[in-house]
């Protein structure tokens, strides 16, 4: 127990060491990130029941340890593990049926990205970078319900063959982790601006506006509309995330 302690004690000075003489700084932070995703597009209105989907903005949230090592006064390179969850309103409408919920994407993110810095101090960053994703879980859920009331067929199910109901809904909560890839690669373009507390502390304020190529990206195929909507509305959102930190 003294050994593993001993070595976690040299190793944090090594760290230590290593960040004043190489100019690396480790930081730890974590807010809230909101979610701007692309809309999906109907392909075939001629398909009986017009299927669409369409996703719009939610809020999320991030954790993410990251290390910046500065190659010069203009220019550093991030490297960060994250752990994100991003939400998406959602809207799918077949017929007289519409599910209309929350999707949450849980995934674990490796971004490292080439910072150029500008600005009064330069305290601005605008970084290009690219990442990998790692799928932890996918799941929507929210409320089914009928939007046309001059529609009556008899059937064990509710919601598929509806009888004339003008309160007629149900619940649900589905898992649709079979509908995303487990693992994804892709790029983003990124402005940034960490604001101090004050000149005596290492917490800080964070602003970071992302554009994503390819982050999230659909099994189009396992889909139940794969046939007739196709799926952009998550594969290349814009994300706004605002957070807290503090310099380790």
């Amino acid at each position: 127990m003294k050994q593993k302690f001993l070595i976690a004690l040299l190793l944090l000075f090594l760290i230590k060491s290593y960040s004043q003489e190489r100019k690396v700084k480790i930081q730890l932070s974590t807010g809230t990130t909101l979610s701007v995703p692309k809309t999906s597009k109907l392909t075939d209105s001629n398909v009986n029941g017009n299927p669409q989907t369409k996703s719009s903005m939610n809020i999320g949230a991030f954790v993410l340890p990251s290390l910046s090592y500065s190659l010069n006064k203009k220019t550093s390179i991030d490297f960060g593990i994250g752990f994100y969850i991003d939400r998406f309103s959602i809207e799918n409408k077949v017929g007289y049926v519409i599910n209309d919920g929350n999707r949450n994407v849980s995934q674990i993110q490796t971004p490292i990205n080439l910072n150029f810095h500008f600005g009064n101090n330069s305290s601005y960053l605008f970084g290009i970078g690219g990442f990998s994703s790692f799928l932890v879980s996918a799941k929507e859920k929210g409320e089914s319900k009928i939007s046309n009331t001059n529609f009556n067929t008899v059937g064990e199910n509710p919601i598929a063959d509806p009888i004339v109901n003008t309160n007629l809904s149900q619940n649900y909560n589905n898992d649709i982790k079979d509908r995303f890839n487990s693992i994804s690669f892709g790029a983003f373009i990124q402005l940034k601006k960490n604001i101090s507390f004050s000149t005596n502390t290492k917490g800080f304020l964070s602003l970071k506006i992302n554009q994503y190529f390819n982050s999230i990206k659909n099994n189009d195929s396992n889909s139940d509309l794969s046939n007739y909507v196709s799926f952009k509305n998550e594969k290349e959102p814009t994300t706004v995330n605002l957070g807290i930190g503090i310099e380790l």
